[in-house]
């Protein structure tokens, strides 16, 4: 029994010791797999303001019940655009909720041309603003104005 016993301890450190040289591998690394330490992996870049990057003329509709209602507004809409330049994911930020619907439909229809990060196609998030003022949809094809106080007439910050 004693001779069993010990036989039985043996063998499980035995196990043990052979079984700890190896690198367990964690859940992450079943399903994605692991990696060479010098290669990185990147998420999406966000790219600000993507109304004058869109390369389609978009197509939208003012909501009935919001034109009936005379409810305006200007609508953001934060989007997640795939390597090809197709929209993937769109989430309204801001604006008057009535609105939302035909905004999300507007933006998931838009199209950019594809962005590259040091030569490799890469998705990119950002947002787009929709304007809903007296019954029609302004898609602004603007970047960020800012006028200075003192000196109107000089842009202090022009991205067009």
């Amino acid at each position: 029994m004693k001779l069993l016993f010990l036989l039985i301890v043996f063998l499980s450190t035995y196990v043990g010791v052979a079984q700890s040289n190896q690198q367990p591998n964690t859940p992450v690394q079943i399903l994605v797999g692991t990696r060479a330490p010098d290669e990185r992996r990147r998420g999406p870049v966000n790219s600000g303001i993507l109304n004058m990057k869109v390369i389609n003329e978009l197509t939208t509709a003012y909501p009935q019940k919001a034109k009936e209602q005379k409810i305006q507004g200007t609508v953001e809409v934060h989007l997640l655009i795939n390597e090809d330049g197709e929209v993937i994911f769109a989430s309204p930020l801001s604006g008057p909720e009535e609105l939302w619907a035909e905004s999300v439909r507007a933006s998931v229809s838009a199209r950019f041309k594809p962005m590259t990060l040091a030569g490799k196609p890469t998705k990119v998030t950002g947002r787009i603003i929709l304007e809903f003022k007296n019954g029609e949809v302004i898609f602004p094809k603007w970047g960020v104005r800012m006028k200075h106080q003192a000196e109107p007439d000089r842009p202090l910050l022009e991205v067009t």
